[in-house]
């Protein structure tokens, strides 16, 4: 179960790395990622974020609650860590997919984190998996007259 304290960590790291997301895609010029269409209200929004974060967290009063007194340990604040920063990756790729949809045409998009500049991440998934699946060599049909010239 999640205390109180432990909710609040989860947001404060959850803000926090959508904000990094977002001053890092503004900085890389990783337009997919991009949840403003522009680079530097991106980046101000990411700061933004990051700063909502912490004051969320530290604001109400000091944090350091040893976890004997009802703080979180170690092994607590790596896993909402993880969580938080896995639950604000997903966000950010699906929230920039939708949010630029209609933006990026998707065609001809390069492979790699380099796919962002110019395609959402949905839409360089697609493209990923339409490139592997149309590049699989198709098994070749054997046709029935053929068949029946082979030696037995």
């Amino acid at each position: 179960m999640v205390s109180g304290i432990g909710e609040d960590y989860f947001l404060l790291c959850f803000l926090s790395s959508m904000g990094v997301l977002q001053i890092a895609a503004a900085y890389g010029r990783l337009h997919g990622l991009l949840l403003l269409r522009a680079r530097v209200p991106s980046a101000a929004l990411g700061l933004l974020l990051v700063l909502a974060g912490f004051f969320w967290f530290f604001l109400p009063g000091p944090r350091l609650v040893s976890d004997t007194d009802g703080g979180l340990d170690g092994n607590q604040q790596s896993l909402y860590f993880a969580l938080s920063a896995g639950a604000a990756l997903a966000v950010t790729l699906l929230l920039s997919s939708l949010v630029n949809r209609r933006r990026f045409s998707g065609r001809g998009v390069g492979s790699g984190l380099d796919a962002l500049r110019q395609a959402t991440y949905l839409q360089a998934v697609r493209g990923s998996l339409a490139g592997l699946l149309g590049s699989r060599p198709r098994a070749r049909r054997v046709d029935r007259t053929e068949s029946s010239s082979l030696p037995s």
